[in-house]
């Protein structure tokens, strides 16, 4: 189905730039694929947004207008599926005039109450106003850039069940990628989108070798159906990293190469406990997470070479079983975090380096 007429999309320095009819100045969104703080200059010819199944040409404008507010607001992508994924869990992107049982005043795309905190009825009907208001109090949650996308949404709605808009981020990302273009075709459900040149080149300094003895790869990166039991949300269906396990017993997991400790983690939520690393050339960051508590044998700052112990394979945090879960990122990061920081696929690196 076709955008609604008047509402289109524009490209520009890797910025997403949404244009909508009614007279103002169109609007810039940083990516996850540029800078923080970088503003695009340069103005594209406008391009037709895509279809999206399910939803027509009124419910695609009504996205539009959320990303707007994001953009407005100086948000990032991960905003903007963060609003349409609100919305659609609430109105399904329509601006509905009556609520229901548990909030007969809600009103709006994102059924707001009329309770004072989301301004007039006018406001609340209002797809901008209402949208900037959603996006206002997303911005009032300490650390919201780092939560489950459904979390957050819970928090800045408060209703009554945190995991309900879950389901509609499929949705949201699809949603967001036609209105986007080509400024967002690689963006994935976490919000984030691998920058260009974010890639490790030539080769990686050091020895290198496998993250267990007797290991073997039990899952790979990329897209898989969820394990039964694991956590709804951007982590679900996309496997963001490569897990080793060792057969009847729990392995030792090692340095794979020579490296900077940069981050100890213990029992830390959806990581458990674990380690990150930066290769010493600095062209790779490495987390080792799910690790036996108490098992953690380094400390923040050490520089280990490859080989060192580094801890006991175990099930801590978002598991189903023992096992060695490890995400690659490029460039030496003190902290990275899905959904905040793009992750790079491991299994070309682990190929040539002779672990896979």
């Amino acid at each position: 189905m076709a955008v609604a007429t008047g509402t289109a999309v524009a490209l520009a320095l890797g910025f997403v730039v949404v244009v909508l009819d009614d007279g103002g100045t169109p609007a810039q969104a940083a990516s996850a694929c540029v800078a923080p703080g970088t503003r695009a200059t340069s103005s594209a010819a406008p391009v037709a947004g895509s279809p999206v199944a399910g939803f027509d040409a009124e419910q695609m404008k009504n996205a539009a207008a959320i990303m707007k507010a994001a953009s407005d607001l100086g948000l990032p992508v991960a905003a903007q599926l963060m609003g349409v994924q609100a919305s659609i869990g609430e109105s399904t992107l329509r601006v509905m005039d009556f609520g229901d049982g548990a909030g007969p005043d809600s009103r709006g795309l994102f059924q707001q109450r009329a309770n004072g905190a989301w301004g007039s009825y006018e406001d609340r009907m209002d797809p901008h106003i209402s949208s900037t208001n959603f996006f206002k109090a997303l911005q009032r949650l300490e650390g919201w850039e780092s939560l489950e996308p459904t979390i957050a949404i819970h928090r800045a709605q408060r209703n009554s069940d945190p995991n309900h808009y879950t389901q509609f981020r499929p949705k949201a990302t699809e949603i967001v990628k036609a209105l986007g273009g080509e400024a967002v075709a690689l963006v994935d459900p976490s919000g984030v989108c691998p920058a260009a040149g974010n890639e490790v080149g030539g080769d990686l300094a050091g020895k290198w070798v496998r993250p267990m003895a007797d290991a073997i790869n039990t899952s790979g990166y990329g897209t898989r159906a969820a394990p039964a039991g694991t956590a709804g949300g951007v982590l679900a269906n996309f496997h963001y990293g490569i897990d080793f396990a060792t057969p009847g017993h729990a392995g030792t997991i090692v340095a794979i190469t020579d490296m900077k400790i940069v981050k100890v983690r213990n029992l830390d939520g959806l990581f458990g406990t674990g380690v990150t690393g930066q290769t010493t050339d600095g062209k790779l960051t490495v987390g080792m997470y799910h690790m036996e508590a108490g098992s953690v044998r380094v400390k923040e700052g050490d520089t280990v070479a490859a080989g060192t112990p580094l801890g006991t394979e175990g099930a801590t945090g978002n598991v189903t079983g023992r096992h060695l879960h490890m995400e690659f990122f490029a460039g030496a990061l003190p902290n990275p975090m899905i959904p905040i920081n793009a992750t790079i696929d491991p299994t070309p690196i682990l190929k040539e380096k002779g672990i896979l």
